[in-house]
C-alpha cells in the first residue's frame, strides 16, 4: 500500500478540506493525513495478520483475492477520474485529487448542466462496478470458510475500520480544532473512513 499512499493522502485532503469548507487549510491535511495513511497501512498489515491466525489454510488464497481486488479497484478509479477530469478540463477546471468512487460529490461549478450529470452518472457507474467486483470477491471468499471462520474476519475487518476511524479523527482534528462543529466533524471523519476503506 506504500504506492498508493501519497495519492490517499491528497484525496482525503482535498475532500476534509472541501467538506469542511476550509479549503484554504488544505495543505495542513495532507501533512496530517500522510501521517494518518502510515497508520491506515499498519492497520491493514494487523489484518492480513488476524487473517493468517484465523484460517491459515486459505489465508494466502483469500489474501491474493484482495489483492486482485484492489487492484481491478483501482483500475476503475484510475479511468473514473480520467473521463470526470476530462469533462472539468472542457469548462477549464481541474478536478484535482478527489476519489471518484468516493461518495462526496465534488462541486461541479463552472460546468454546463451536461457536463455535471455526466460526472454523476461515471462517478455511479464507477462505485456500481466496484460494487460487482466486491460481490464477486466475497462470495470467492465466503465459499471457502466456516461460519465461525467468517465471523472471525467480520471482527477482524471491524477492528481494522475503528483503527481507520481513530486515525482519521486525529488528523481532522489536528487541523480543525475548534473551528467547526462536533457535528460538522463527525460526519466529516464517517465520510473518510468511507473513502479509506475503498483504498484498502
Amino acid at each position: 500500500m506504500e504506492k498508493t499512499a501519497p495519492t490517499l493522502a491528497l484525496a482525503l485532503a482535498i475532500t476534509a478540506s472541501s467538506r469542511l469548507r476550509l479549503e484554504e487549510r488544505e495543505p495542513a491535511f495532507r501533512a496530517a493525513f500522510v501521517a494518518a495513511v502510515a497508520a491506515l497501512d499498519d492497520a491493514d498489515v494487523m489484518y492480513r495478520r488476524a487473517i493468517e491466525t484465523a484460517v491459515p489454510s486459505e489465508a494466502a488464497a483469500i489474501v491474493a483475492a484482495m489483492r486482485s481486488f484492489r487492484e481491478q479497484v483501482a483500475g476503475v478509479r484510475e479511468r473514473a477520474r480520467e473521463a470526470i477530469g476530462e469533462a472539468y478540463r472542457r469548462h477549464g477546471r481541474v478536478y484535482g485529487a478527489f476519489d471518484p468512487l468516493d461518495a462526496y460529490l465534488p462541486p461541479t461549478d463552472g460546468l454546463s448542466h451536461a457536463d455535471a450529470t455526466r460526472v454523476a452518472t461515471m462517478a455511479d457507474t464507477a462505485r456500481g462496478q466496484v460494487d460487482t467486483l466486491r460481490a464477486q470477491v466475497n462470495q470467492g471468499v465466503v465459499a471457502r470458510l466456516a461460519p465461525p471462520q467468517i465471523e472471525m474476519l467480520i471482527a477482524a475487518k471491524r477492528r481494522r475500520r475503528e483503527a481507520f476511524e481513530a486515525a482519521l479523527r486525529g488528523a481532522v482534528e489536528s487541523v480543525v480544532g475548534g473551528d467547526v462543529t462536533r457535528d460538522e466533524r463527525e460526519k466529516t471523519v464517517y465520510g473518510l473512513v468511507a473513502l479509506a476503506d475503498g483504498w484498502y
